[in-house]
């Protein structure tokens, strides 16, 4: 017979594993479980290159106007909560000290590296990992963009323990919810983790703390192959434009849409930019498949069975962030303008809607 529930709420010692402020932080803070510790697996921004005075100068000013915006280590010191930050949590060798000094009953893990034994087996209540698939569907660090590329009609997201085979530990609970034609990955991961996928973390944190845990075995084989990470340049590599229908295409485009060097850059000054797709027509076209032509409408791509319809994407921090880059080597008394933009963003945006 299975333990009943106390009548008095306990509360777990939860140490938080993730990177940057993900979705997890801020509920699981508000949960009334004991956040004894933050783990921020975002690393460090290394430079790839020598940086110019001018730079730097643009990047301070551009830090400066965003210095409202939380950090995750900014979160932690205002809780008083211990925080480490690391580029390498799989192979940190003072991780796993620091975290046995924190304590926790457990590890509550979202979008972070693969851990090893002696991370995840730490705490006595064990490591749970929240998972946006169905698992034991795809399993792997990108599952949503295989299931949209796969043609899924329903995606989902899974809170599961960790243990060394990847995304393969006993199933707390699951959550399934429809995939609708063309949606974004930003709007499927809303659904996979901040609508459902939290919920489901800290309904699996309050069954631990009460000691009724349900754990549902998952079999040794995935359902489906290996959900790799997929960039912007394998992706172009998968659309089969001669004998995928268009709107097979148009879903994975438009889920990918965000991701830089998905499609060439729009033409001209507009070039730092990026392309947004609008909706697709089935109607005769011609010219090479995947291709960009334009007719009284504006821009389209090319597909055997029609036109999905482009227009261009001004974003000026995307913008700022093209000159920055080739600005590298220059010296301060050059463009130095810019530090003024970079500064006032927040003024400028509204114009490039004008």
């Amino acid at each position: 017979m299975p333990n009943k529930p106390p009548t008095h709420p306990v509360r777990l010692k939860a140490l938080i594993l993730t990177t940057g402020l993900s979705p997890i932080v801020q509920p699981l803070l508000d949960s009334g479980h004991t956040i004894v510790g933050i783990v921020d697996c975002s690393g460090k921004e290394v430079e790839s290159a020598p940086a110019s005075t001018l730079y730097r100068l643009l990047r301070a000013g551009h830090r400066l106007i965003r210095s409202d915006s939380p950090s995750l280590a900014s979160v932690a010191a205002q809780r008083n909560i211990p925080y480490y930050r690391t580029d390498r949590a799989a192979r940190d060798p003072q991780l796993a000290a620091w975290i046995q000094a924190r304590h926790p009953d457990v590890i509550a893990v979202y979008y972070a590296p693969i851990l090893g034994p002696h991370i995840f087996t730490i705490p006595p209540l064990g490591t749970i990992n929240l998972h946006p698939s169905l698992l034991p569907a795809y399993r792997g660090g990108h599952p949503l963009f295989w299931s949209v590329h796969n043609g899924d009609t329903q995606a989902g997201t899974s809170v599961h323990f960790v243990e060394a085979r990847t995304d393969a530990g006993d199933i707390l609970y699951q959550h399934a919810f429809p995939i609708q034609p063309g949606m974004s990955e930003a709007t499927l991961e809303r659904l996979a983790i901040d609508h459902h996928g939290v919920r489901l973390m800290l309904k699996a944190l309050d069954v631990l703390a009460a000691g009724v845990c349900p754990r549902t075995p998952q079999p040794a084989l995935s359902t489906t192959p290996a959900a790799n990470r997929v960039n912007a340049e394998k992706l172009r590599r998968l659309i089969d434009w001669n004998h995928w229908p268009i709107e097979r295409v148009w879903s994975v485009l438009r889920f990918g849409e965000a991701w830089q060097n998905v499609l060439p850059c729009p033409p001209g000054w507009k070039s730092p930019f990026r392309w947004t797709l609008g909706h697709y027509t089935q109607e005769p076209v011609t010219g090479p498949p995947g291709s960009i032509a334009q007719d009284r409408r504006g821009y389209y791509l090319v597909h055997p069975e029609g036109k999905i319809r482009l227009s261009v994407h001004y974003d000026l921090r995307r913008y700022v962030k093209w000159v920055l880059l080739r600005l590298k080597g220059y010296p301060a008394t050059c463009y130095s303008y810019l530090l003024i933009i970079a500064c006032n963003q927040q003024f400028i945006y509204p114009l490039l809607e004008l």
